[in-house]
């Protein structure tokens, strides 16, 4: 073998693993930041908004933000009842295996499970609201 094939062999060589090493960091990088929903990667940051049933006016309106710092803030807005906005801030956590995420700073916490795009109300006690109403217990991601 004379110098020019050992020297071309060589740079052959690095060329290859320069674009496996470069393969392989771009599958890492994707495989990071695509996460599987439910898992503790998975955020739930962003703005829902939706009107929920209430028992005497037509709904309440609800708009909640998720901060991707733990802070949430969260309005609501009884329907034909004129100028009556109240506002909900605090801090939340999400529970990525459950797809929970439990609002605190009201001194009562609230719980949503996530969805596709959405978040659904639970009860008091974090289960699924059952009944005839149930299915309007839904904020959707806007």
């Amino acid at each position: 073998m004379n110098y020019k094939n050992f020297t071309n062999n060589r740079i052959c060589t690095k060329r290859l693993f320069f674009t496996a090493a470069m393969l392989l960091f771009s599958a890492l990088i994707i495989i990071s930041c695509a996460s599987a929903p439910g898992t503790a990667g998975e955020s739930v940051t962003g703005i829902y908004a939706g009107v929920i049933p209430a028992a005497d006016c037509p709904g309440i309106s609800v708009v909640l933000l998720l901060y991707d710092n733990g802070n949430y803030k969260m309005t609501y807005q009884y329907i034909d009842r004129g100028d009556n906005l109240a506002v909900f801030t605090g801090t939340y956590t999400w529970d990525g295996n459950t797809k929970k995420v439990t609002l605190d700073g009201n001194g009562i916490p609230s719980f949503y499970k996530a969805g596709k795009n959405s978040l659904k109300q639970l009860d008091m006690n974090g289960n699924e609201i059952t009944g005839n109403l149930a299915k309007n217990y839904k904020l959707k991601k806007i």
